[in-house]
């Protein structure tokens, strides 16, 4: 017997399901609902826009627990999220791939991760061959995801969770943006994972009268109410118990839809009929059949076909770390434009930077110009990598949400290896940046003035990504950028405050400052940079007033501390800020996220 025939028939029971938003009014989407979806059956939840049914698959998966009230039964016995996240996959409706790899990397890849070190290579092999062959993509091994068609995409979403042949599948509108051919191969697909014993449910928007006949259950939603629970055969004979009499030329699928919404009572009295999901009108047959089944408890974890390290996760933490670094390096190396913009925007942010202060280092003159330089030079580290997470993360969330949710991984190796996949480049393009302007803008040729200048660059740029991701983890793109522009000028407010006059600073002013790590940064390269250096030479006047550069520190308001204490200060803020990333994106991966601010926010403008 094939590994991914090997399952645990599951069977979802609800009963009295309420789900309440709680908002500017308190709103009931879902209202005791019930329903029966079990193994071996395609089961359909369909309804209009706004109906609940998507709300009602997020619930079953366990992608919604918060405003949840109700009974969820596995098998018979109350559900434990715990165990059934091993059990169940989420296909979320877009189609988000990782980019740059092809299908049999992709594959790979999951079933390294979902599958674990108690297989080989050649089991994992096996298994992904044996996957792809069941859905079709046997021959399209060697294409990148982003070269897929759509009905491809699906059913490559479909593969990469079948890898650890889960027995409950959700899908949120499988067939969205398909022809209706594509979309009956999608379904067609979904049947054959039925046949080995699978539960697959899936939310259907507007699905034609053929495609609704290749399910074996229906599920129809209107106003938070269930108005029908059984076959597509036994809809019309339900429908005239009632009074309500389908045409010829109708779908009963499209008549039940158009009643609820225009005929008034309607959907009440159809719910009643169905007693709100309590009765489901399924073929004798079929009911007969299900019924020979075995059916396993479900709190019983040993029955369970899934190799287990931890209580979590297949994978160790190292293990995890390693399969997501070399994943992430391989699609940096893949994506020539991301490197090659970096590129170009460093040389020529650096040509800019030579032709405006070529040759001022050691002009006592223009010592002001200097110390633009040295702002400027962070300015330049702080908006850069601030920015491109703010604008490339968002994105990236949304590949990490299903992968995240359907327990691929944990989230520290996600985020170690997240940290460490730009470093090597952020280091070798800032150093080039730093060691050409330092050259080009005549500086002490002394290493220990240019490895502190250096460092402090590096570590606000580490820093800079640390306050991006952070950003881009609560915030979408446009939020995101108009919260970063903010920060980022209050930033520079505190860096440059005091220039001039920085002996009448007021200690309270001073500590709010060094809140700021550009100030911390520039303060560090002061010092690094006019501390115990020769006069400066004064090129066009017989007088420079900074030719003693301690002068210019004394009106800068720099004291003589020690750099090392203002770059272990920096290694702080790159701490903090990193750990601040983590946290954040942590919390906007929980379900309820969304909600939960935008709760917060209209409470907070109401009581203004």
């Amino acid at each position: 017997m094939s590994e991914i025939s090997k399952i645990v028939p599951v069977d979802i029971e609800f009963q009295d399901l309420n789900y309440v938003i709680k908002g500017r009014s308190v709103k009931r989407v879902l209202k005791s609902i019930n329903g029966n979806f079990y193994s071996g059956e395609l089961t359909a939840i369909l309804g209009a826009s706004g109906s609940g049914k998507t709300t009602l698959l997020n619930i079953l998966a366990g992608y919604i627990s918060t405003g949840v009230t109700g009974s969820i039964k596995v098998n018979g016995t109350p559900r434990n999220m715990k165990t059934f996240h091993k059990l169940a996959a989420y296909i979320m409706q877009d189609d988000l791939l990782q980019p740059f790899l092809n299908v049999e990397e992709m594959m790979m890849i999951a079933a390294k991760l979902k599958l674990g070190d108690l297989k080989s290579t050649e089991e994992k092999s096996a298994t992904v061959n044996e996957v792809l062959t069941l859905l079709g993509l046997e021959k399209c091994l060697g294409i990148r995801t982003e070269e897929l068609s759509k009905g491809q995409k699906k059913r490559l979403s479909v593969a990469l969770e079948m890898v650890s042949n889960p027995p409950v599948i959700f899908l949120d509108e499988p067939t969205s943006g398909m022809d209706t051919v594509s979309a009956k191969q999608c379904l067609n697909t979904f049947q054959t994972l039925t046949k080995q014993g699978k539960t697959v449910i899936c939310t259907i928007h507007q699905p034609s009268a053929s495609m609704l006949q290749q399910f074996d259950q229906v599920y129809f939603i209107h106003d938070g109410l269930c108005v029908y629970n059984g076959s597509m055969t036994n809809i019309i004979p339900f429908l005239s118990t009632l009074g309500y009499e389908c045409p010829v030329t109708y779908s009963p699928a499209d008549y039940i839809v158009e009643t609820v919404q225009t005929v008034q009572d309607s959907a009440l009295a159809l719910s009643e009929g169905i007693q709100n999901g309590k009765t489901n009108q399924r073929d004798l047959l079929k009911e007969s059949l299900s019924s020979l089944l075995p059916r396993l408890p479900f709190s019983i974890d040993e029955d369970i076909d899934v190799p287990i390290i931890d209580a979590h996760f297949p994978t160790t933490f190292w293990s995890q770390f390693y399969i997501l670094s070399s994943r992430m390096f391989l699609q940096l190396k893949r994506n020539k434009m991301e490197i090659w913009l970096q590129v170009f925007n460093h040389a020529v942010a650096t040509l800019i930077f030579v032709l405006l202060y070529y040759g001022i280092g050691n002009n006592a003159d223009k010592i002001v110009f200097t110390y633009h330089y040295f702002i400027s030079t962070l300015i330049f580290f702080l908006y850069t990598y601030t920015m491109l997470p703010v604008v490339l993360f968002p994105t990236e969330l949304q590949l990490l949400k299903r992968e995240y949710f359907n327990r691929w991984y944990d989230l520290k190796p996600y985020f170690l290896a997240l940290t460490l996949r730009g470093l090597p480049l952020m280091v070798l393009l800032g150093l080039a940046f730093t060691s050409t302007t330092y050259v080009f803008t005549n500086q002490p040729i002394e290493l220990y003035r240019f490895v502190w200048f250096s460092a402090v660059c590096i570590l606000t740029a580490i820093a800079s990504e640390g306050l991006g991701m952070t950003i881009g983890s609560v915030c979408n793109l446009m939020n995101g950028s108009m919260l970063a522009s903010c920060i980022i000028a209050a930033l520079i407010l505190f860096c440059i405050h005091g220039a001039g006059y920085g002996s009448q600073i007021s200690p309270i002013m001073k500590v709010i400052m060094h809140f700021s790590y550009l100030r911390v940064g520039i303060v560090a390269i002061s010092n690094a940079m006019f501390r115990n250096r020769d006069s400066m030479d004064c090129v066009d006047k017989q007088y420079c007033y900074y030719q003693d550069p301690k002068r210019f520190l004394q009106d800068l308001g720099v004291d003589n501390t020690p750099c090392s204490l203002y770059i272990s200060c920096l290694i702080v803020f790159v701490v903090v800020f990193k750990a601040s990333g983590f946290l954040a994106l942590k919390y906007r991966l929980t379900s309820e996220f969304s909600k939960i601010i935008v709760n917060y926010t209209y409470k907070v403008f109401r009581h203004r």
